[in-house]
């Protein structure tokens, strides 16, 4: 289980793992189990996961063990049987089980409550036989949950890590698709729920439009660093001695992107960067829209949020500084100096963040993305549609729900234009080690000139929103110290997932103090 993406404690130790409801399906080609499981820690809270089981013998068992088999999770043999338990998202009568749980709207009792689905209209509309005919599959690479794709039609996504309360997610998704409607988020079809007995609820998955598409903005993104760097090593006589390096990381969105740079980094990327800025802002626009609905309507910025706000990246700060110390036997050792150099720079990082209730600010604040990167974001091959509206999964479900600046998703999609560039710098250090020192600088202006276009982009659409800062040294204070705050949580996220990746939050936070 340690080995899952969606499984949030792989640093911490097991200390029990409980099943806490069993719910059994048998229907047709499906025959599985579904758990909600307990896990507790030595230390801290515990995890709610949904673990559905199925068993498979011959054949299917073969095929399993051999197509996916992080999949497996127990050897079965006795006298009278032998075969395997295993995920039941790779057993296609699963799957299509699934689906005409919408479909039909079944519900199932479990020991202790019942799995519910709901449905929107849309699907309602849609003939049944079509529905249920659709062939389907699991979507690969790491994810936090698990995807199930319904031909090119329809997408499931199952949570595997459950809390309690209303999922941010389905309430976003749910908003953008029936109160607005914003069209660049994939339309909210249902969703699947387990009711406990007494009143409290877990969302256990949702169903949504498929969004054709030819990948993530990710990976967009990698393709383009690559064809710059091609054109730099091309040109890079011509080109010695040219990098002027803007003063400051905000000059490059207050003017145009010098002729050189759009020559160099390719001008349908930068259009499509600042399309990007454009969709960013106009989702911001379509979330402050609402006026009556508590959950969503703005909030201004008061002195006690300020504070709070400051608190809070201070004390997180702390959590993470403090959790790297502990896990620095887990750092590369080539990264070991970088690491020790960002510790010392916990005071200042903590001194930076105080400007952010040393004035009155004067922003609205509204729910936001969350966790906005370029992984969020498909690319259709001439727009955007932004995905996975679960926030930051460190926090828990109530600090998602919160209303805070869009800035903080503004940050996170500039700080992942800094993570493509090291991605890729760390990649040309395996292939082109004796070219990585001249290239390094060039990919600082790539970032530098992209995340102006995207920035720029954003603040011309967004305008005169209530939740744009009235005054350039606001937005200034408020950005930088987004940008700060998000780079911190970077540092925790590599110590649990990539400590070899350690570097570029590290690399980030030096950057952005350096920085006027």
């Amino acid at each position: 289980m340690k080995m899952c993406r969606y499984y949030g404690g792989r640093i911490q130790e097991m200390r029990e793992i409980r099943i806490t409801e069993t719910i059994k399906i048998k229907e047709n080609t499906c025959d599985a189990q579904m758990l909600i499981l307990e896990i507790k820690y030595l230390t801290g809270l515990s995890d709610t996961c949904f673990l559905p089981l199925s068993f498979s013998s011959g054949d299917t068992a073969e095929s399993v063990v051999i197509e996916n088999p992080h999949a497996v999770v127990a050897h079965l043999k006795n006298d009278n049987a032998e075969g395997i338990i295993y995920d039941s998202i790779y057993d296609e009568g699963f799957r299509s089980y699934l689906l005409r749980m919408f479909v039909r709207r079944h519900r199932h009792r479990g020991l202790h409550g019942e799995l519910i689905t709901t449905t929107g209209k849309t699907i309602k509309k849609r003939k049944e036989d079509e529905l249920l005919s659709l062939k389907s599959h699991v979507i690969k690479g790491e994810q936090n949950n698990s995807s199930l794709l319904y031909g090119k039609e329809l997408i499931c996504k199952l949570y595997r890590c459950l809390d309690e309360g209303i999922n941010p997610e389905l309430e976003m998704c749910e908003f953008l698709t029936d109160k607005i409607p914003f069209r660049h988020v994939p339309p909210l079809l249902g969703a699947i729920e387990y009711r406990r007995h007494g009143g409290e609820f877990l969302t256990v998955g949702m169903l949504q439009t498929f969004v054709p598409n030819e990948g993530d903005a990710w990976t967009y993104t990698l393709d383009w660093i690559g064809r710059y760097l091609g054109r730099i090593l091309a040109r890079k006589n011509e080109l010695q001695g040219i990098s002027p390096v803007p003063p400051s990381f905000f000059d490059p969105a207050l003017q145009e992107t010098p002729l050189l740079f759009q020559e160099l980094i390719g001008g349908i990327y930068l259009e499509m960067v600042s399309l990007l800025g454009k969709r960013t802002a106009e989702l911001h626009l379509a979330l402050a829209s609402e006026t009556e609905d508590t959950n969503f309507a703005p909030e201004p910025f008061t002195a006690s949020y300020q504070r709070s706000l400051y608190q809070s990246m201070q004390s997180r700060t702390k959590r993470i500084f403090a959790l790297l110390r502990k896990n620095t036997k887990n750092i590369p050792d080539h990264l070991k100096g970088l690491t020790n150099d960002t510790l010392n720079l916990e005071k200042e990082i903590m001194s930076r963040f105080k400007a952010i209730c040393t004035r009155k600010i004067s922003a609205a604040k509204i729910r936001i993305h969350g966790d906005y990167h370029l992984g969020q974001v498909l690319f259709t091959g001439n727009d955007f549609a932004i995905i996975d509206f679960e926030g930051e999964l460190a926090r828990n479900v109530s600090e998602r729900r919160l209303k805070r600046s869009p800035l903080r998703d503004v940050a996170g999609m500039i700080r992942s234009f800094h993570y493509a560039t090291h991605a890729t710098l760390l990649k040309s250090a395996r292939t082109n080690p004796e070219e990585t020192p001249a290239l390094e600088p060039w990919l600082d202006l790539w970032y530098r000139y992209v995340g102006g276009v995207f920035l720029r982009s954003y603040l011309e659409t967004a305008g005169n929103a209530s939740f744009i800062p009235k005054s350039r040294e606001d937005l200034d204070i408020m950005l930088r110290a987004y940008l700060l705050e998000k780079a911190v949580y970077e540092i925790g996220h590599e110590i649990n997932n990539r400590p070899e990746w350690i570097m570029i939050p590290c690399r980030g936070i030096k950057h952005l103090l350096e920085t006027n």
